[in-house]
């Protein structure tokens, strides 16, 4: 009976490793459990140690490996047709960083975000929006200015929240936020044009 071998690669895989076998960027069925576990640790490609780099694979230099080592099995591709590999090897200051990059993005968010607040405010006019409001519906544009400004700050608060569907670390509903909408749109387009660039440098590790 003829042996059919399943594999599933992502568009773009980060690893840690300089020393690259299959199972660290593909997923691979085979009914043979001790086939299964041959397969994943095979090896694959070897970075220098500690240099960060990114190599566009192409899925059928993967099929033509497997094909060597296994000649009477059938390779069926499930996934990406191309792939990158993108190693990025461990830092003593990895944590730091990360934690030094999100405050800094916290800071841009907060103070960007209330720049922007403020002069949509001012723009609008809405100062004199409340006091109207207010002598239109309290009858006394001084001190029913206060409720309505605490009311639209409420408001405007529990539609940031409701918009993007967090509230510290957790999220609201199960639907993805609209950044993780736009960051996986981002990250999609990135890894296109890298593999299209590679692609067209004839750089990429492909069958011969």
């Amino acid at each position: 009976m003829e042996k059919i071998i399943y594999i599933k690669a992502p568009q773009l895989a980060a690893i840690k490793n300089p020393e690259v076998r299959l199972k660290d960027f593909l997923t691979i069925y085979v009914k043979e459990p001790e086939l299964k576990k041959h397969l994943e640790n095979m090896h694959f490609y070897s970075f220098i140690p500690g240099k960060k780099e990114k190599r566009v694979v192409s899925i059928l230099k993967i099929i033509e490996m497997i094909s060597k080592e296994i000649p009477e099995a059938t390779v069926e591709n499930l996934g990406e047709g191309d792939l990158i590999i993108s190693y990025d090897p461990l830092s003593r200051f990895e944590k730091l960083k990360e934690n030094l990059f999100t405050f800094f993005i916290c800071l841009v968010a907060f103070f960007g975000g209330g720049y922007a607040i403020m002069a949509y405010n001012t723009d609008i006019g809405a100062k004199e929006l409340f006091t109207y409001l207010s002598m239109l519906f309290l009858g006394n544009p001084k001190t029913g200015v206060t409720y309505i400004v605490i009311a639209y700050a409420i408001g405007l608060t529990l539609g940031m929240l409701l918009f993007f569907n967090h509230l510290g670390n957790k999220k609201l509903t199960e639907e993805p936020t609209p950044l993780e909408v736009q960051m996986r749109l981002y990250e999609n387009d990135i890894s296109t044009t890298v593999i299209k660039n590679v692609s067209r440098q004839g750089s990429s590790i492909d069958v011969d």
